[in-house]
């Protein structure tokens, strides 16, 4: 993949009463680029969290990374560890599928905005299972998510009052998921779940799972980092972009 000369910077949001801040990564070449939402984990705005959006924006897509957290923790940026973790998972707990949704639409209005060709979403982690659920209520052409967790139970409140999965015949364009084998969090049974409702509801889908990568193996700079299992994701994240 040949990567694009980019340009970053900052915007504001307006969601309903509240002005949500967002990360904005675009081509430094005018022309005509698909537009991409990119939801983060639960460490927020990281640093990872933004490389991201600049990787994805380097391979020819404005890339937009929304502040999920901003009614709570405004711009939240937490170290990794035991209480970044727990931090990061009592704000997770705050959010609510209706708020979300109003999230992800200001992304997508800015998208429009900037005559962005196509409107996707590329989600990691919790950001991934937001970036599920959006594609099952919102016009996304392509959804990507690595390492989805609770989508097949009800154990965060943006998994009820019934398992995301439920919402799946809601999903009217393409996804891509990425497991690891070695996750502990999503198993082979919860994969084996969404395989079987994408597959009876006709989606467009494709399921990778690289059996010796562990949860977040995507981000560089991190123990579980694997670099040749991250290169052969964004080759399929290209793919899925048409880049």
């Amino acid at each position: 993949m040949t990567a694009v000369a980019i340009e970053t910077g900052w915007v504001d949001l307006k969601v309903g009463d509240t002005v949500m801040s967002a990360y904005v990564a675009h081509p430094a070449e005018p022309g005509a680029y698909p537009g991409v939402v990119v939801g983060h984990e639960i460490y927020g705005l990281h640093a990872t969290a933004k490389q991201a959006t600049e990787r994805i924006a380097a391979l020819g897509a404005i890339a937009i990374l929304p502040d999920l957290f901003h009614r709570q923790a405004p711009r939240a940026d937490l170290e990794f560890g035991g209480e970044g973790r727990e931090r990061g998972l009592e704000l997770l707990r705050t959010l609510s599928r209706p708020e979300v949704l109003w999230d992800i639409s200001a992304c997508l209005d800015e998208l429009r905005g900037r005559e962005a060709t196509s409107l996707n979403m590329v989600g990691f982690s919790a950001g991934g299972h937001v970036a599920y659920y959006a594609a099952t209520q919102l016009p996304l052409a392509a959804t990507a998510a690595f390492y989805p967790g609770w989508l097949t139970n009800t154990d965060i409140p943006l998994s009820t009052p019934e398992p995301t999965i439920e919402a799946t015949p809601g999903i009217t364009g393409s996804i891509l998921l990425f497991f690891g084998g070695l996750d502990p969090l999503i198993d082979a049974e919860a994969r084996d779940e969404l395989e079987e409702a994408l597959t009876a509801n006709d989606i467009p889908h494709e399921i990778v799972v690289y059996e010796d990568a562990p949860h977040g193996y995507v981000y560089p700079g991190r123990d579980w980092y694997r670099a040749e299992l991250a290169e052969d994701s964004w080759t399929r994240i290209a793919d899925l972009l048409g880049r």
